[in-house]
């Protein structure tokens, strides 16, 4: 199971903005197809080129990345969710349409996440442990129990993050408030992101510290 990004820099000494954000192209990458969405939508108020623009962009972000034979899962990530938006506006005829596949994707997460915690088996610990070597069952030793309750801790905030976004976008998406949808789609989206994955580290980065770790036999609160 990989590490999803806002996993990745738990174990890390400092925490890097820049690889939260997937640096200048990523941010790119992921604003510029809502970006342009909401420009072209306000400035022509149809929905045939708004759509056009924003398939474009996202196709050229992975043309570009082909080319240059680097990663491309975050570009594919971004197109695939601008094509299903694309779709589901095209075959409604309703712009707002465009941004469900969004919403729905973060009731889903807000679930997931909430419902790890309530089952005793929090995402967040799901992927700590298997990134810093954990024996397997580490979440049923007493001896891990504040780091326990600091994983379900951040898995409640991620189960808020996504709670938020559907709270703030699913009354605009009724409302039939395009541009208003994309505005909070964007606010919401990356900057959010990024704090959320700092969040992340800076409740998790002392359980991985060489101190903490060098205690953990007697404290039972660090990684090994």
């Amino acid at each position: 199971m990989s590490t999803p990004r806002w996993m990745d820099q738990a174990t890390s000494e400092e925490f890097s903005w820049s690889r939260a954000l997937g640096g200048t192209r990523g941010v790119i990458e992921a604003t510029a197809p809502g970006l342009l969405f909401v420009i072209v939508f306000v400035a022509t108020r149809a929905l045939v080129p708004t759509l056009i623009a924003a398939s474009a962009v996202a196709a050229i972000a992975c043309v570009i990345r082909l080319v240059q034979r680097q990663g491309m899962q975050q570009a594919l990530s971004g197109l695939f969710g601008v094509a299903i938006g694309v779709i589901f506006a095209a075959a409604t005829g309703r712009g707002e349409n465009y941004f469900v596949w969004g919403i729905a994707t973060n009731v889903a997460m807000a679930l997931a996440f909430a419902l790890s915690v309530l089952f005793g088996r929090s995402l967040v610990a799901q992927f700590y442990g298997p990134l810093t070597g954990l024996a397997k069952g580490w979440q049923s030793d007493p001896a891990y129990a504040s780091l326990r309750r600091s994983c379900a801790a951040i898995t409640w905030m991620w189960a808020g993050i996504f709670a938020l976004r559907v709270a703030v976008q699913a009354p605009l998406w009724i409302a039939g408030q395009v541009a208003a949808l994309g505005v909070a789609k964007l606010a919401l989206g990356l900057p959010l992101f990024a704090l959320g994955a700092w969040a992340t580290w800076w409740k998790l980065k002392d359980y991985s510290s060489p101190s903490s770790s060098s205690d953990s036999s007697e404290t039972g609160d660090a990684t090994s």
